[in-house]
């Protein structure tokens, strides 16, 4: 068998010559390939989508305790605690220094705005498709005791770690005052301590 020189075996090739010497070059895409891409890309990404837990926003000027043993937070109303002001849920409440130096131990502005997000809360937890859909499905004595854990009266401290406590004694006094059944602290995890 003779030796040709690369390149020169297809110029006359009786196909070739039709198309004035080009090649057709025809792409095929491997369907297998990109499924096998595309599950592996979608298993990542619900691995690393955390849904669990309560997503808190936290503002600059907030430096909150660190604890070793903590628990999840659920959805609930949040209180912020600053040298700022008192917040809840992102709305200005009253003024921090006010709150301190104030010799009741009921922020009255707090009462209101709390109790109104109860009730806000209750509302909104009473009329879900998916209540109604779990009081259809439950037995009265398994309602009751559902009823019973109310969690629209669960609230959220963020307080800064230096605030006193006689303040925030105050605020936890005029929230369960205003009808707050579950308050949780807000803290940052404290990171594992080396074995000694």
């Amino acid at each position: 068998m003779p030796i040709h020189v690369p390149g020169k075996k297809f110029r006359n090739h009786r196909l070739l010559s039709k198309q004035k010497g080009k090649r057709e070059v025809t792409a095929l895409l491997s369907l297998t390939a990109m499924v096998d891409m595309f599950t592996v890309l979608v298993i990542f990404l619900l691995q690393n989508y955390n849904t669990e837990g309560l997503i808190v926003n936290i503002p600059k000027d907030l430096l909150l305790p660190r604890a070793e043993v903590i628990k999840e937070l659920k959805p609930s109303i949040i209180v912020t605690i600053s040298s700022s002001g008192i917040l809840l849920d992102d709305f200005p409440i009253a003024n921090f220094e006010e709150v301190k130096n104030q010799k009741d131990w009921m922020v009255q502005p707090l009462f209101v705005e709390a109790q109104k997000a109860i009730e806000k809360a209750k509302l909104k937890a009473e009329t879900s498709p998916v209540m109604k859909e779990v009081r259809a499905a439950l037995k009265p004595e398994e309602m009751a005791e559902l009823e019973n854990l109310e969690p629209w009266k669960k609230i959220t401290v963020q307080a800064h770690k230096e605030i006193d406590f006689l303040t925030i004694k105050k605020i936890l006094f005029t929230l369960t005052e205003a009808g707050a059944g579950e308050i949780n602290f807000a803290v940052l995890q404290q990171p594992d301590m080396p074995q000694q």
